[in-house]
């Protein structure tokens, strides 16, 4: 009994005991979770409420707008404090175009290519203002800070006419208006339809200079006033150009020429050349005197290799001239030459200079030369020739008296003591050669076999004059002239 008791107790307790610690368990789960869902609930408020809150600034971009066209007229220069870029400040995907640095320079230019024209002012959505800009060359265009370019209140001023305002211009580029007065005037050259007006006189009209010092006139051609504009004060000369001076030669010339037909006395039916002569003295009822006549012909036969002819070789519409005929201008002249058969060896001589460290234009002959081996056909072709031939300077430099050529470098003396060496810059002076080289040593045109023999100087060297170097080759040194007869013949 006592036990069955204490047995019902025992479990009575214990089942008490589990309930209430299931209780207790159950009472703290629920508890629990009730604070999780609290805290879960509490957190995704929050995190919304953050995200939304940044997720609207990140998407609010830079934009711009523009708020207004501004006057195209107007002339901007670079303040050097900003730099050019391709989208104003802050936008997507914006660009340097010009760095600060480089527009500091443009700030200092005188170049009218570095200048501006601001076409539009735009505003950023944070309320910041930039200038469109365009350089004057074209080369730069973009978003500039407001405070980055300045205008120029006065792109040009005025400038003096020239002493003489009227003259020729020298250009086709006429403009509308001064380049550098504003943006584009450098690409307004008018169109004139392919009038040439070189030939016309012009009056200016006006003057101005421009920013960077260029000056401009304003200028009316006086022939036709419809042609007008611009030009560069370089532009416009009081004279009248030389190419415009030809032209007009040349067509006058060409209006006043006679015609000659060349004919050889072996074969009448054989034309040698036709020429257009503009003889010397036209006359003012539009004639030339026949000596007149016969010098141009003669003049034009030089260097043929033909005699020269007088007024009895000449005919006119069939009929022979005499020394007192007269040749209209714009006839048509018959001349019957004669080849000259009998040919010459051209005369030369060796000289040295008196003072071979300076050319005082004192020269000796010299003598006692070693002969040289040349090929006879080359010697004959250039050496040799009739009075009227034209003689071939340049050839016989290039194939005797070139460096490695036979007559570049000559010997003499006992054992070939002495080297004589070509000096062409010396041999090419008016006073070496008076006959083949002018006062500017260039080669005188159509120069004959007949011109180079009759030279005559006054220290009685004529020919083809050669002027060698002489070095002694035991000592070394450039040697005065030694006596001699000045005969000399190289080629055997």
């Amino acid at each position: 009994m006592q036990v069955n008791l204490k047995k019902s107790l025992y479990l009575g307790l214990a089942a008490l005991t589990f309930a209430s610690v299931a209780g207790a368990t159950t009472a703290s789960a629920t508890n629990a979770n009730a604070a999780s869902h609290h805290v879960v609930k509490t957190t995704k408020k929050h995190a919304k409420k953050y995200n939304k809150k940044h997720a609207k600034k990140a998407t609010k971009a830079v934009t711009f707008k523009v708020t207004k066209s501004l006057d195209q007229s107007l002339v901007y220069k670079s303040t050097g404090k900003n730099a050019i870029f391709t989208k104003p400040g802050g936008v997507k995907n914006n660009k340097l175009k010009v760095s600060k640095s480089d527009m500091g320079s443009k700030a200092n230019s005188n170049s009218s290519n570095d200048l501006f024209m601001a076409y539009q002012e735009v505003r950023t959505s944070k309320g910041v203002h930039y200038y469109k800009v365009v350089s004057f060359d074209k080369k730069v265009r973009g978003y500039v800070y407001t405070k980055g370019v300045q205008k120029i209140d006065n792109p040009t001023t005025q400038a003096a006419k020239p002493s003489t305002t009227t003259g020729y211009v020298t250009t086709s580029d006429v403009h509308n208006l001064p380049v550098g007065y504003k943006f584009g005037a450098d690409s307004s050259i008018k169109n004139f339809n392919g009038i040439n007006f070189s030939a016309d006189k012009f009056t200016v009209d006006d003057a101005v200079t421009v920013y960077g010092g260029d000056t401009y006139y304003k200028v009316t051609d006086q022939t036709n006033p419809l042609i007008n504009g611009w030009i560069k004060a370089s532009d416009f000369s009081v004279n009248m150009p030389d190419s415009v001076k030809n032209a007009q030669n040349t067509a006058q010339n060409a209006a006043n020429a006679i015609h000659v037909t060349y004919v050889s006395s072996n074969n009448l039916g054989s034309t040698v050349m036709t020429k257009d002569l503009n003889p010397a003295s036209l006359q003012s009822n539009g004639t030339y005197h026949v000596s007149d006549v016969v010098a141009a012909i003669n003049n034009s036969l030089k260097g043929t290799g033909n005699y020269l002819i007088s007024s009895s070789n000449i005919t006119d519409r069939g009929s022979y001239l005499n020394d007192n005929s007269v040749v209209n201008k714009g006839e048509n002249l018959t001349v019957i030459v004669t080849p000259q058969t009998q040919t010459n060896t051209v005369k030369y001589t060796v000289s040295q200079l008196n003072n071979p460290d300076s050319f005082d234009r004192t020269i000796s002959k010299v003598s006692s030369l070693n002969g040289i081996s040349v090929n006879q056909n080359n010697f004959d072709s250039l050496f040799k020739g009739s009075d009227n031939s034209a003689f071939n300077y340049n050839g016989i430099k290039s194939q005797f008296l070139s460096y490695g050529q036979p007559m570049y470098q000559l010997n003499g003396g006992t054992n070939n003591r002495y080297t004589y060496t070509f000096n062409a810059g010396l041999t090419e002076t008016h006073a070496a050669n008076p006959n083949l080289f002018d006062a500017n040593n260039q080669l005188i045109p159509n120069a004959t076999f007949a011109d180079v023999n009759n030279q005559s100087m006054s220290n009685g060297i004529n020919g083809l004059n050669l002027i060698y170097n002489v070095k002694d080759n035991q000592t070394g040194q450039q040697l005065a002239p030694t006596s001699g007869n000045g005969v000399v013949n190289l080629f055997g």
